[in-house]
């Protein structure tokens, strides 16, 4: 039996901190697709109230890594290439969308604020921090529409690519020497941003997603023939 994972050290109780945990255990594949997630076992497992856990799992549900079935309950539900496509559809109209906007000075504030969250979070050679980082600085960019709505939008969008960079970070290694993966990349797009130029932002910003949607679907066409063996 696996020894005991104790998140509470480390202040970690919340749903959201509870979410992220799980998501880990599915990536690493400590959770398998169509394993049920046993309350009291996972919760011991933990060291967490089986409330703190029931509050983790319906953030998983939002990120559709979660899926209740009859008679068994919440259990997992590992996406797949057809669910990335729709993902990245929608995430590429947004986000190209966005990148074309003419910022504010307020904006642009904003953008440089969180390009520099993003490359500080590298220093910690860690997968989440970055993750969360590299989201938030899209997020940035989604709110140049002036939407609530489609930035609301985004945010859920938020909540599935958090499972998906986090899975290319562990099966690539970015986390490890984060800046030519992640900080350059970004550099581009954020130089073009301030630069304003708007057309080369967005063709960088298409080139971005493109190769990230690729490498992802390698990764998960991999996993299912690993799975049909």
């Amino acid at each position: 039996m696996s020894s005991p994972i104790d998140i509470s050290l480390h202040r970690m109780s919340t749903a959201e901190v509870v979410a992220e945990t799980l998501m880990r255990m599915i990536v690493a594949g400590d959770l398998q697709a169509g394993e049920p997630l046993r309350e009291s076992s996972l919760a011991g497992r933990l060291g967490i109230s089986r409330n703190s856990l029931r509050e983790g799992i319906r953030l998983l549900e939002q990120s559709r890594l979660v899926k209740y079935e009859i008679h068994r309950g919440a259990v997992v539900s590992t996406p797949t290439v057809s669910d990335l496509e729709d993902l990245y559809r929608a995430r590429t109209h947004i986000e190209l969308l966005a990148v074309q906007q003419e910022p504010t000075p307020e904006e642009l504030e904003r953008i440089h604020a969180a390009f520099q969250a993003l490359t500080e979070s590298t220093k910690s050679q860690l997968p989440e921090p970055i993750v969360a980082a590299d989201l938030a600085l899209h997020q940035t960019i989604v709110d140049l529409l002036r939407s609530e709505r489609l930035s609301a939008f985004y945010g859920q969008i938020r909540k599935e690519l958090v499972f998906y960079f986090t899975v290319l970070s562990y099966a690539d290694e970015e986390y490890v020497n984060p800046e030519e993966p992640i900080v350059a990349r970004h550099q581009e797009i954020y130089d073009a941003i301030v630069a304003g130029r708007r057309t080369e932002a967005a063709a960088l910003m298409s080139e971005h997603i493109q190769e990230n949607f690729v490498r992802l679907r390698e990764i998960l066409e991999s996993r299912d023939a690993d799975t049909d063996r």
